[in-house]
This record gives structure tokens, sequence and C-alpha cells, in this order.
């Protein structure tokens, strides 16, 4: 699905008279806080560009549980973004699709088609405190969404985001305030 959205905005910036004003879409390296790179043209009186990462989830339309609880990116990884840049743009971008599937009578194999039925696109630092949540199991933990698919945003600074995210750490039972304090000292946070 990765390869499928990187492809749709590469025709977008290939458009040039696409209406988002995107210039530049590029594809992150694995294990990157998300998967795509986006830039656009902002029109003022001195020409700059937006960045916006772009972290692309894929799920079944016929699974009920799809959706539920993804990872989206590591605590330390995304509360680092926004503590060197507070106007980074974090997107997540859910894409709902269907599978068909046919046997071809001339090779013996199954062919399938997949088809984006739904999307969405949230910026994390928009997501409700409910829709937020840390699962303290791998690494520094993971943020989740409790169902990519029904969400509720908020207004809310970098600032009140970060704070969201360390009350989440230490909210987890796993975490507490010593280990908050050294992630902080390795990753800049406090000086």
């Amino acid at each position: 699905m990765e390869a499928w959205a990187f492809e749709t905005f590469k025709n977008v910036v290939d458009d040039s008279n696409n209406k988002w004003k995107l210039v530049n879409v590029e594809a992150l390296e694995r294990l990157h806080r998300a998967d795509l790179l986006l830039q656009f043209k902002r029109k003022r009186k001195i020409e700059t560009s937006v960045t916006a990462e772009v972290d692309v989830k894929a799920t079944a339309e016929d699974l009920e549980s799809s959706g539920k609880s993804p990872n989206i990116t590591s605590f330390a990884r995304i509360r680092t973004a926004y503590i060197e840049d507070p106007d980074y743009l974090f997107v997540i971008l859910s894409l709902k699709h269907k599978v068909y599937l046919t046997k071809n009578n001339h090779t013996g194999l199954v062919d399938s088609i997949m088809e984006v039925v739904k999307y969405n696109a949230y910026d994390i630092k928009y997501l409700s405190d409910t829709d937020i949540s840390y699962n303290p199991a791998l690494g520094t933990g993971q943020i989740q969404i409790r169902d990519i698919h029904y969400v509720s945003l908020v207004d809310r600074t970098a600032w009140k985001f970060c704070k969201l995210l360390d009350k989440k750490f230490l909210a987890s039972g796993k975490r507490n305030f010593s280990s908050w304090l050294k992630l902080a000292k390795q990753n800049g946070w406090v000086k």
C-alpha cells in the first residue's frame, strides 16, 4: 500500500497544475518514523515549502478487527520530532481496502486485485486524548490509535501534544519519571 500511495502522490507531483501545490514526494527508509515525505509549495513573498511526513496504514474492509490499535510510531521518535520542530507535520493516511481473488485456470495460480474503498488522513497532533494510546511493549513504547477508522479531532499545540504523550507514557504502569528523564536526557528534551 505504501508503494501505491507513493505512486499516487508522484502522479500528483508530475501534474504541473495540481491544486495542492505538491512539489515533491519521497519514500523514506525502512524503520523511519513515517513512510513518505511530502513537500508543498507555499505561495508567499518569499517562496518556501511545507513538509509533512506520512505514515501509511492499510486495513482490510472485510476484517472486523482491522484498524484496531495499529502501531503508529515510537514514543521517543515522535516526541523528539515535535521538540526539534513544533511545526512538524505527521500525517496518518488510513487506507481501507478490499481484495478480490480469482483462480487463473491457465496458470493454476490465484490472481488478486486490491481496491482502496475508503481513506482518511489525520495529523497525529490533533487526535483526541481517547484515540491515542501508549503500548510500552516495544523499545521506548509505541503510540497507537484505538480505532484508526473512528477518531475525533481536537485543536492542540505541539507543547500540549508532548504533554499528552508524556501523560500516556507515565500512566502505562511500566514507566516512571526516572525512565522518562533518562529518555529526555538521551533525546535532548531537557537542557
